[in-house]
């Protein structure tokens, strides 16, 4: 159960923080590598979150196949649950930290840290009981199916454990101590995968998984904790300046936020889950789980950036030119990260059958169609679209889009759904999302003053979907031959790398991949970056 992306600034907060002694300002932050690119530091994020990612990804495929399918689907639900949860009880107080901790002296950092603790394990207690109540009603969920109970329970000693930990994921960015974080990100994540591999394998129930994922929560914990105390060992804590009430007035309004974006996320599985039994929600958790790629570098490049960006916002001569300034930052990321998502999208929409049926067997084929539904959004996540608007503190009307766009969702699922059947829940969800980014974009278009053709790096998005739709023809002629219904992992095996050397021949060649670019990703197949003395 992996963090998700985290998310950025404020609505409500003044522009600027509370001014801090000129000293205290220049004073280097523990761990901090002046020398340290913003490049290297979005490296270092996304490369420590790839190695995670692709152990839960290992992790889960295992998992799902190890048990069975209304087994999986009794978890994957309460997995969703406590995320979930999650992402609504900790009302942004670990994000907050990206926008505060900059502003700041060390010492009221430390107090920070320790005020968002205390708050965190009171909002874990809270879920703790709204998840017992939920225990209270289990045939509720997934058409009456038995063992819910119990695992509404452990999800709520869960979150006890795992809100106050979620602040030093945070912390550790704000502080440029990245290595150190991927390091504690890590050793939790191979127990977490431990934790679910080895009950699965012996054949024990699956609250024992989730008992063991406790267990990795308590350790994440305790290591952070003791990473933090090292790194703050010559500080003595001092109140953060404007206490909890400075902090929820950040916080607040970006929760209410949260709720509406949360809303459009996850309405289709609670549909689903409210429903359909447990074996077709496996199908269609299996089929609808987000693509690595997006939270590893899509949102991990943004948030990374976000520092950067509010500076930019705020240095400008003009309010116009740091409008202009943080678009042209923003805009380097979506230029790398076109570069991946967009092969990765067509290779995807391709070979959504072959995929399922050889990561998860053929009892899953059936996922494949929610898969390529939201495959089919991928083109347009290569960014978090939502944070020049934090940026530029207009986040109420990140609000107002997602209030629309929840009216929207539910039209849309009370259409559909009688329609179409299952297939509506996603699709309501992916038209939703194409709702959200388009009004999004056209509000950043406004408020930074550069216009549509301006808000985003248009003819490099081009050039790349045509590169990728060009190497993808190909493989689109040999699917019309039916041999991935045949043998699927062969034809996967052959034809992945082969896409990959159609795509970087015709980036070549069309020009897509800069010098920059290619200098950049060479420079971490050498590990310079982790090598040096920074993070």
């Amino acid at each position: 159960m992996q963090d998700e992306q985290p998310a950025p600034v404020e609505p409500s907060a003044p522009s600027r923080a509370p001014e801090v002694a000129p000293a205290a300002k220049e004073a280097p932050r523990p761990g901090e590598a002046q020398g340290t690119s913003l490049a290297d530091r979005i490296g270092m994020i996304v490369g420590g979150q790839f190695v995670n990612t692709l152990i839960v990804l290992v992790q889960g495929v295992v998992v799902v196949r190890l048990l069975g399918k209304a087994e999986y689907g009794v978890l994957a639900f309460a997995t969703m649950l406590f995320m979930t949860g999650r992402d609504l009880a900790q009302l942004y107080l670990p994000e907050s930290f990206l926008y505060f901790a900059p502003k700041v002296t060390r010492a009221e950092l430390r107090g920070l840290v320790r005020q968002s603790m205390l708050l965190l394990v009171g909002l874990g207690a809270l879920s703790a009981l709204a998840f017992s109540v939920f225990a209270l009603v289990p045939s509720v969920f997934l058409d009456g199916r038995e063992g819910v109970t119990r695992l509404l329970l452990l999800i709520g000693l869960m979150s006890v454990i795992s809100y106050p930990a979620s602040v030093f994921g945070p912390l550790f960015i704000a502080t440029n101590n990245h290595r150190k974080s991927a390091g504690v990100a890590l050793i939790v994540t191979l127990s977490s995968a431990a934790g679910a591999i080895v009950p699965a394998a012996l054949g024990c129930s699956i609250a024992w998984i989730v008992a063991a994922q406790c267990a990795a929560q308590a350790l994440r914990l305790g290591l952070s904790y003791r990473l933090y105390a090292r790194l703050f060992q010559d500080v003595a804590a001092a109140p953060f300046p404007g206490g909890v009430r400075a902090q929820l007035a950040y916080a607040l309004p970006l929760s209410v936020t949260r709720f509406a974006g949360l809303f459009n996320q996850k309405l289709d599985k609670f549909v689903i889950g409210l429903f359909f039994s447990a074996g077709l929600y496996a199908e269609f958790s299996v089929g609808s789980q987000e693509l690595p790629l997006v939270g590893v570098l899509a949102y991990s490049v943004a948030s990374t950036m976000l520092p950067d960006l509010v500076a930019r916002v705020e240095n400008g001569r003009t309010p116009a030119e740091g409008a202009r300034a943080a678009i042209d930052l923003w805009h380097s990321g979506i230029r790398k990260t076109t570069l991946i998502m967009l092969p990765v999208a067509a290779f995807l929409l391709l070979f959504a059958e072959p995929l399922m049926r050889t990561i998860y067997g053929d009892a899953y084929v059936g996922a494949a169609v929610p898969f390529r539904i939201y495959a089919a959004l991928l083109p347009l996540r290569v960014t978090a679209y939502a944070i020049m608007l934090m940026a530029f503190g207009k986040t109420s009307f990140i609000l107002r889009i997602q209030v629309v766009s929840m009216v929207f969702n539910t039209a849309a699922n009370l259409v559909l759904l009688p329609t179409i059947g299952m297939v509506g829940a996603p699709l309501s969800a992916v038209l939703t999302q194409v709702l959200v980014i388009a009004s999004t974009v056209a509000c950043i278009a406004r408020f930074s003053g550069v216009g549509l053709r301006g808000v985003f790096p248009w003819g490099h998005y081009g050039r790349v979907a045509a590169t990728a739709i060009v190497a993808a023809a190909p493989l689109a002629a040999f699917l019309l031959t039916g041999a991935t219904d045949r043998r699927p992992a062969l034809s996967l095996a052959l034809c992945a790398p082969l896409y990959a050397g159609l795509y970087l021949v015709a980036a070549r060649v069309t020009g897509v991949l800069a010098p920059e670019d290619r200098a950049f990703v060479a420079r971490w197949l050498r590990l310079e970056p982790l090598r040096s003395r920074h993070g």
